[in-house]
């Protein structure tokens, strides 16, 4: 199964929330929100291990 890294760097829209829904049917799904979370080493660790990474 594809492994898909959500970082979030805002609050996410509505259309951001569908997004992540969809994919957590299609794929393992992981979402950090960048706000919150500064465990750095957790986040490298997340992105090296995911097939995709993408930012909101």
């Amino acid at each position: 199964m594809t492994k898909v890294l959500f970082l979030l760097k805002q609050e996410p829209d509505k259309t951001a929330k569908t997004i992540i829904d969809v994919q957590k049917t299609l794929a393992d799904v992981t979402v950090i929100d960048m706000r919150t979370d500064k465990d750095y080493d957790k986040i490298i660790g997340e992105a090296v291990s995911s097939d995709k990474i993408i930012t909101w």
